[in-house]
């Protein structure tokens, strides 16, 4: 029997962590690898949404290898791992969970109908749709594909002149709209096990997702789990989760707005890791990788998380978003001792474009402190120190420090 495996990334390391199990790993993988050697069949594929070959591929290889588990990381494999769960009667996430925690509108349904406040919102299917949820809401208000991940594709607009421009561009399919929210976001993230939450952790986004839109960093910033508002964040997840119909294996990702008047509401979940550098401050902190507690769990492996944090440690990461122009100049080490990582992915001399998502980077950090204020008052002073250590060659050709 083997195990299948729909990759997206190179910080997946199938191999190593299943290495225990003797079992067949059969990749299916969309970027290159250093250690594709070391798995029994592997097929490139150069985009899963795009060929429709996929799925048929994988139940021809099935009549050979006899998958008793399947993965899929990444949120745009989530449907598509659980439709093969069905058609071949393995265990794992089936296709009324996966569509539950993918589709946005029916995610908040059935929320709601749990008891999760969640903002005002509808589908969009044509302009006429939203034409009527402004005239019933007002303005402002946030329009994002019903299926997207990493804010892409999200946009606020205030006014009808923003909308105009949007109609007249043409609406996008495949479209939800809901009311704008002010106040704080968080994001919980853990693991669950048949109904039971292995592991959570609240934190808090500094600037907010949407911060890329605008050419600021995105932050968060570890909670004390001994906070009234984590608290109150766990509790709203459990009532969450118990709405939406779940998988023996669960990870999730929940985000959470705060408003001015101290209610919380459900932006979104999704049944999957946390992206950016969730997993590695996570790991910082309380010593457990997410991504390979996950990915064990679901081949079956009896995995207890064995936390290690330290009494007086949290912590928090940035993400420096990229923007329109030719980078000149970057750090190549950041002076303060209470940055533990500091990772890079480009060089000088590219010409980059603006983030597309909220994990678009030319840089992303990790901080550590001994509470959220000192965490946030680091993340500041980092942010600011590095914006200012950058130098861009605008595409008109002038210089900016």
């Amino acid at each position: 029997m083997a195990i299948l495996i729909f990759n997206r990334s190179k910080s997946f390391h199938f191999k190593e962590w299943l290495s225990d199990l003797n079992e067949e790993l059969v990749l299916f993988t969309q970027v290159s690898r250093s250690d594709l050697d070391n798995y029994n069949h592997v097929e490139m594929i150069e985009s899963f949404d795009q060929n429709g070959w996929t799925e048929i591929r994988a139940i021809e290889l099935h009549k050979n290898f006899n998958f008793h588990t399947i993965i899929g990381h990444s949120e745009y494999d989530l449907i598509r791992a659980a439709r093969l769960r069905e058609k071949f009667c393995i265990r794992g996430q089936r296709v009324e969970s996966a569509l539950a925690f993918r589709n946005k509108v029916l995610m908040k349904q059935l929320a709601a109908k749990g008891g999760v406040e969640v903002p005002t919102f509808r589908s969009v299917n044509s302009s006429i749709d939203l034409f009527e949820f402004i005239e019933e809401n007002g303005f402002p208000i946030v329009i994002k594909p019903i299926d997207g991940g990493g804010s892409r594709h999200t946009q606020v607009l205030y006014n009808f002149d923003e909308m105009k421009l949007i109609l007249q561009q043409g609406l996008p399919t495949n479209l939800m709209v809901e009311k704008f929210v002010s106040g704080e976001m968080y994001h919980v993230d853990g693991i669950m096990r048949n109904g039971e939450i292995l592991f959570s952790c609240a934190s808090r986004y500094i600037n907010g997702c949407l911060a890329f839109t605008k050419g600021a960093s995105l932050g968060s910033v570890i909670l004390d789990k001994k906070s009234r508002i984590s608290n109150r964040l766990h509790q709203a997840l459990s009532t969450v989760l118990a709405s939406l119909p779940g998988a023996p294996i669960l990870a999730f990702h929940a985000e959470f707005f705060h408003t001015d008047d101290d209610r919380l509401l459900l932006c979104e979940i999704a049944s999957r890791t946390g992206g950016g550098r969730i997993i590695d401050t996570i790991r910082e902190v309380f010593g457990i990788d997410l991504n390979r507690l996950w990915i064990r769990l679901q081949c079956g492996l009896d995995e207890t998380p064995q936390l290690t944090q330290k009494a007086d440690q949290l912590a928090g990461f940035l993400i420096v978003p990229p923007k329109n122009g030719k980078l000149l100049h970057l750090p190549k080490v950041v002076p303060f001792e209470w940055v533990v990582d500091y990772t890079s992915s480009v060089q000088p001399g590219q010409t980059l474009q603006n983030a597309a998502s909220s994990v678009d980077s030319i840089a992303t950090l990790i901080v550590k402190g001994t509470t959220e204020k000192m965490v946030e008052s680091r993340l500041n002073q980092l942010n600011e120190w590095y914006m200012n250590e950058l130098v861009w060659e605008e595409e008109w050709g002038g210089r900016i420090g």
